[in-house]
């Protein structure tokens, strides 16, 4: 089975990197392109279209509804770590990445974000809070 592509956005490449790896083997960055051609994955092309975004705690939520506004936001939901539970949690780098990628995952697929099916139409543009 092939992993289910998604979006992440991250203000730490190497938090996204090492995050990225915990997600698979189900789940996996895709790069996006931005139209702009500006960014740091401008370069990477991209394979599938993401079913869902990732987004970290390093982006404020603010910060999370600026990006929801952008063109095609609306097509896609959107992960967001639940404030609450990031800030209950007492772990170090590397559990904590593993924590929060199991989280991820359990959030996707309660979500029925799987391979060979689509995201319900009434849920993207929402954003789940994990």
């Amino acid at each position: 089975m092939a992993p289910i592509p998604i979006g992440l956005c991250g203000k730490s490449s190497g938090m996204a990197s090492a995050f990225s790896q915990k997600l698979l083997p189900e789940y996996e960055r895709q790069s996006i392109r931005p139209a702009s051609g500006v960014g740091t994955n401008a370069d990477s092309p991209s394979t599938q279209v993401p079913l869902a975004m990732v987004v970290g705690r390093g982006f404020s939520e603010s910060e999370l509804q600026e990006m929801r506004t952008l063109e095609g936001a609306r097509t896609i939901p959107w992960l967001y770590p639940d404030p609450l539970k990031s800030m209950a949690s007492t772990l170090s780098r590397p559990f904590l990445l593993d924590a929060i990628a199991k989280r991820t995952k359990a959030c996707l697929g309660a979500h029925g974000v799987a391979e060979g099916k689509d995201v319900a139409s009434e849920e993207k543009g929402k954003v789940w809070y994990f």
